[in-house]
């Protein structure tokens, strides 16, 4: 496969995965929707607001009812239902997404490599002579990716 083939592949992978989550937020939106319209009105010991007396006076002086507070309250209470449909496009996402970040870091190293023989900064000769010191100071510089790409470049790789 060259180049072309596996990104349109990562992309469509990426897209499939940003289809699922997105059609499952919506799912779960609707759902919490449906469920928040039939909030039924405790009374004061399920609303941490009301519960405190200067939290419920500054509500009430905000012009909030009651039943607002106890909307807001019942938000803060209910825990994150983000859910994965499909947890192995996830990790297929995420896979592509790290090989895209190398990749890219990979082919910039082999860029400034060709950059700096076209210009005739530096030999392949000179590099292979001194490579380590080349790729002890690429590293912090460029980070790994790149002086992989960058040293395979010079040593004909």
């Amino acid at each position: 496969m060259n180049k072309k083939w596996i990104t349109r592949i990562s992309l469509s992978i990426v897209a499939a995965l940003g289809i699922s989550c997105t059609l499952g937020e919506f799912a779960d939106a609707k759902e919490n929707n449906n469920t928040t319209n039939q909030i039924i009105h405790n009374t004061t010991s399920g609303s941490f607001t009301m519960n405190d007396p200067e939290l419920y006076q500054g509500a009430l002086d905000l012009g909030l009812t009651d039943n607002d507070i106890f909307k807001i309250d019942s938000l803060f209470d209910k825990e994150d239902k983000a859910t994965v449909h499909n947890p192995i496009l996830v990790v297929i996402g995420i896979i592509t997404g790290m090989t895209a970040i190398v990749g890219s870091g990979y082919a910039a190293g082999r860029y400034i490599a060709n950059q700096l023989y076209k210009r005739k900064q530096l030999t392949k000769s000179t590099y292979k002579k001194h490579r380590w010191g080349f790729r002890a100071a690429l590293v912090p510089v460029i980070g790994i990716a790149a002086t992989f790409g960058f040293d395979d470049y010079y040593m004909d790789i």
